[in-house]
């Protein structure tokens, strides 16, 4: 028994369990605010199903159905719930591919159909061209036309699709992009789909529901409407915690459904969450209160500095730590104890921040500046697919101790290249020999680096098959290759050109950041961690991002006209975006919190942020205070 399966109920998981025996079957929403565990919550809820129906669906042949957010996460509850066969944990892509997957010939209707809205596309966009664009972009279009021309003509001699990173019709490959679009489709425009997903899944939870993209949702809640009672749909999340862009926010309940609140806060001090609960006071207005047992409760610590915004921030941001050494009684808060667990975590609202610290810049540029919001999104959750290559293969086969470790030939048996292709003529010592000394390359070549080394880098490492690329990476690459019929969007483009010009020593400094082995971090990339001290850097200017302004949130700067007519229409606006950021900024903090304004006009500032009454009373601390250091 896992300690989450174990862990002590809260009024919110025995208000489950009753729901959980109802006859019919009654869905829910879960909402549990940062530090409550709704992650236990979801986990005693699988174990509860499993111990008290499993013997009913393991005679239908029937499973627990859980959606997460990551495959680390659905690793992490499998494991919870002891690897039951019963539960199937998966990511939302792969549950929905495992839907639609013995759908082929719907599958291949949707692809059709796609295909054929793309083309039309392009042709409205045409007649939309003034003389002065057209000449730019005539050119292009006629390559689009006819590749998409193309993948229709060959997408209908495909028997089989099958599911990888990108698409290529063509070959018979679906991406990501293409899962989250057309199942939720196929799920709302079928019966017998939404019939068969309630017969196999009686029971389906969501977890970091507030995440889930809003077709999913939509979906999800067709199959239960039909199923009449038939089905316990949940979703666990925090609309608080709804920091990317694409999420569906707050569930809405449906007639008949329950809401189950889960207030509790077992992560912070009392102070860090009295900032926490005034964040969230102006939001949906629950008020968290300590989980934690008497003996545990402890005061914590807060602070706040306002300081001037300038070219000094980076210095002034390491007197602060060296302030907080001296006069906090938590220990250490500098860069170097970081990586122990002695420093604190630093935390900043954008990637691009850390990156000028850290020595990504230009990396963090090629995937924020090209107009493609898909590899935005991707690279701040170190996802983004032109990188896997080089987190998978190149970096690994370039760390291990020389071309002869074991690691090496692992991986490369690992990423689908030159050890599993089909060539009759290559015995295993020939692909041996090929590969030690295509490895010594790639190896030479990122060790010399340079701008332009990314590309170089990959080039070699594609030639000599040590990869199996993305098909839109392998079209930007050698695009008379096997993925000839690709579409690259203009933005893909724009982006591969960029990431291709960078030095490959940006590609560690980056994955350093990712892994969370630097005192650095963003609100989005800690989402669900802790620290014991946390440093939450708020700063407009450096930011430089329009969706997010602290000077707004605190009354410091005046809203636009744009954010005052975004308010009056109920639209999401830039104040509730900062609020839920601000709001899982802070509650990463388990003993102690500092959060760092910097603010052109200090005084300003100071008064603004009193007024707001966040610091709980606190003294806001100015330059003045840290030269008593």
């Amino acid at each position: 028994m896992t300690s989450r399966v174990s862990a002590p109920d809260t009024p919110a998981d025995i208000k489950l369990r009753s729901l959980l025996d109802g006859d019919p079957l009654q869905s829910f929403v879960m909402v549990a605010g940062a530090g409550s565990g709704k992650t236990t919550s979801l986990v005693k809820a699988l174990d509860y199903v499993v111990m008290r129906h499993g013997s009913r669906l393991s005679a239908r042949t029937q499973q627990i159905a859980c959606i997460t957010y990551t495959e680390v996460a659905a690793k992490e509850i499998h494991a919870d719930v002891g690897n039951s066969p019963l539960v199937s944990v998966s990511t939302i892509h792969s549950f929905l591919w495992t839907l639609i997957k013995p759908f082929q010939k719907d599958i291949a209707t949707w692809v059709h159909r796609h295909i054929e809205g793309a083309i039309q596309k392009i042709k409205e966009k045409q007649e939309e061209y003034t003389s002065r664009t057209r000449e730019a972009t005539v050119a292009k279009d006629a390559s689009d036309l006819e590749k998409l021309r193309a993948q229709l003509r060959l997408s209908s001699e495909v028997e089989r699709y099958s599911y990888g990173v990108g698409s290529d019709y063509a070959k018979g490959l679906l991406g990501h992009e293409d899962i989250i679009t057309m199942v939720p489709d196929l799920i709302l425009s079928s019966k017998l789909l939404r019939r068969i997903i309630a017969s196999k899944y009686p029971y389906i939870f969501v977890d970091e529901s507030q995440d889930t993209f809003p077709k999913v949702v939509e979906a999800l809640k067709s199959v239960d409407s039909q199923a009449q009672g038939a089905i316990c749909l949940g979703f666990f999340g925090d609309p608080m915690q709804n920091i990317f862009q694409r999420g569906v926010g707050s569930i809405s309940e449906e007639p008949g459904w329950q809401r189950i609140d889960k207030p509790e806060n077992f992560r912070s001090s009392q102070k860090v969450l009295g900032v926490i609960n005034q964040v969230r006071s102006e939001g949906d207005g629950m008020v968290q209160r300590s989980g934690r047992p008497p003996e545990k409760q402890v005061a914590g610590e807060l602070f706040f500095f306002v300081l001037p915004a300038d070219e000094q921030r980076s210095q002034r941001l390491e007197h602060v730590r060296a302030w907080l050494t001296q006069h906090s009684s938590a220990g250490s808060w500098a860069a170097d104890s970081a990586n122990r667990g002695e420093g604190a975590k630093i935390l900043m609202i954008v990637h691009r921040m850390v990156a000028k610290r850290m020595g990504f810049e230009h990396l963090y540029a090629a995937f924020h500046d090209s107009g493609s919001k898909s590899l935005k999104e991707a690279f701040d959750e170190g996802s983004a697919w032109p990188i896997r290559p080089f987190d998978d293969v190149i970096l690994p086969i370039c760390e291990a101790e020389s071309v002869n470790s074991p690691t090496v030939i692992a991986t490369l048996r690992r990423s689908g290249g030159l050890f599993n292709e089909e060539t009759p003529d290559l015995d295993v010592r020939k692909r041996l020999t090929l590969a030690r000394d295509a490895v010594a390359h790639v190896r030479r070549a990122v060790a010399e680096g340079g701008p332009g080394s990314v590309g170089k880098v990959l080039k070699l490492a594609m030639t000599a098959n040590l990869i199996a690329p993305d098909p839109r990476l392998s079209a930007y690459i050698k695009p008379d290759g096997q993925h000839a019929e690709v579409v690259l969007t203009s933005e893909t483009k724009n982006a591969l050109d960029a990431f291709t010009a960078c030095d490959i020593k940006e590609l560690s400094a980056y994955f350093k950041y990712i892994r969370q082995q630097s005192p650095y971090s963003t609100q989005h990339g800690t989402k669900g961690a802790e620290f014991p001290k946390v440093v939450a850097v708020l700063d407009d200017e450096e930011g430089n991002y329009n969706l997010y302004s602290y000077e707004k949130l605190f009354g410091i700067k005046e809203l636009s006209d744009n954010d005052k007519r975004n308010l009056s229409a109920g639209r999401d606006s830039v104040l509730e975006r900062t609020r839920r950021l601000l709001y899982v900024c802070v509650s990463r903090a388990v003993e102690s919190l500092a959060v760092v304004v910097f603010a052109s006009d200090v005084a300003g500032a100071k008064l603004a942020i009193e007024n707001s009454h966040i610091t709980g009373g606190e003294k806001i601390l100015t330059e003045a205070d840290l030269a008593s250091l």
